[in-house]
């Protein structure tokens, strides 16, 4: 007789893949309950656009508390909305509703050409397999091991990613925080949240 075939174990939902993550990987850490009294009770776009204009309320407060001198813009890069500080020229906050991209549609040219800095990946806050574009705000400085494939932290970075990619309309940010009082352009550590469709969860991730 042939052998029998395994069955496929269901694929993990990410809010649960993400607890263990943030119970178990060093350097990555829940902060979801900082956004529990402001999250929406509804789905529909309108709850859903006054719980960003919180985020955004909420990351500018954060940074003007450790930043003296700021100068906060918010815009649009033409697929999500940015939260600056024209003062150090640095992303504070991308955030918006993933979308679905076109296959082979990333130029790769342009990534391979923006200026880098050795010890780091260029970074997307929002991918492009999420709908983010290429450079701009939109790139960050991002430790290899939170980036890639290659240490725990990155492995849970790729899995919200990919997650995203997959399900188009889902509300997500990412918070860029820098060490206080400083102008750097690295930021120390992200936070990635999003409006999954089993619940909300905040992750920092440690940036080395």
């Amino acid at each position: 007789m042939p052998p029998k075939k395994r069955k496929r174990r269901p694929p993990m939902p990410i809010t649960q893949r993400i607890d263990e993550a943030t119970a178990l990987v060093p350097g990555v850490r829940s902060s979801t309950s900082t956004y529990v009294p402001h999250l929406p009770v509804a789905t529909d776009a309108r709850a859903i656009a006054v719980f960003a204009e919180d985020v955004v309320d909420l990351a500018a407060h954060v940074y003007r508390q450790t930043v003296r001198e700021s100068r906060l813009y918010t815009f649009s890069d033409g697929a999500f909305d940015v939260l600056f500080d024209l003062a150090t020229e640095r992303t504070v906050l991308m955030h918006g509703v993933s979308m679905r991209t076109a296959p082979n549609s990333r130029d790769h040219s342009y990534h391979r050409g923006y200026p880098g800095r050795s010890g780091f990946d260029k970074g997307h806050a929002m991918s492009h397999a999420q709908g983010g574009l290429e450079g701009g705000p939109n790139y960050f400085l991002q430790a290899p091991g939170t980036n890639r494939r290659i240490a725990p932290a990155g492995n849970l970075w790729r899995d919200i990613e990919t997650h995203l990619a997959k399900h188009p309309g889902t509300y997500a940010f990412v918070r860029l925080i820098y060490p206080a009082d400083t102008t750097v352009d690295v930021p120390a550590s992200m936070e990635y949240g999003a409006l999954f469709t089993e619940g909300f969860r905040a992750v920092v991730f440690d940036n080395s």
